[in-house]
């Protein structure tokens, strides 16, 4: 019997093992260029002035399972149809621009008083920037301490025009 170990067989196989590792090294390295492709889209937008059709680019990258990709048209659309894919902070983003484009008050108010929120302060911001009489809405019994320099200014006004 002939020996199956010989140098030609052991530079064969090494051969065929460094094929096989680069190609799956370009596989996986393409299979993560196709959301690269769509996120493309999305940055090449912001420069672009030409702006015809980008509302149903948005729509198409909100639909993108990728939550990497669909973030930044969720994000641009104000769209909260997709939330359940994103992790709390971005959740919140969206919620919280979702709230100030539309103007919300009822929105704002559950959003500035909910401890759960990240952005709370910023919710209470744009809810006063409403109508300074939010403020009884927000701060019933006075009693919570204010921190925030804005709200704090807020405050005072009120308690002047008092």
């Amino acid at each position: 019997m002939e020996k199956l170990i010989t140098k030609r067989n052991i530079f064969i196989a090494s051969g065929l093992v460094i094929l096989l590792i680069i190609l799956a090294y370009f596989f996986l390295l393409n299979s993560n260029k196709e959301s690269e492709k769509y996120f493309d889209i999305y940055l090449a937008n912001l420069y672009n002035e030409d702006t015809q059709g980008i509302a149903q680019k948005m729509e198409y990258l909100s639909n993108i399972s990728d939550p990497n990709v669909s973030f930044f048209a969720d994000l641009n659309l104000a769209s909260i149809d997709n939330l359940d894919k994103y992790e709390k902070l971005e959740r919140d983003i969206i919620l919280l621009k979702k709230a100030i484009v539309d103007l919300d008050s009822q929105t704002l108010k559950s959003l500035s008083q909910d401890k759960n929120f990240i952005f709370s302060d910023i919710a209470k911001i744009y809810f006063l920037n409403l109508d300074i009489n939010n403020f009884d809405l927000i701060y019933q019994d006075n009693s919570e301490e204010i921190e925030n320099f804005f709200i704090k200014a807020i405050s005072r006004l009120k308690n002047e025009n008092s």
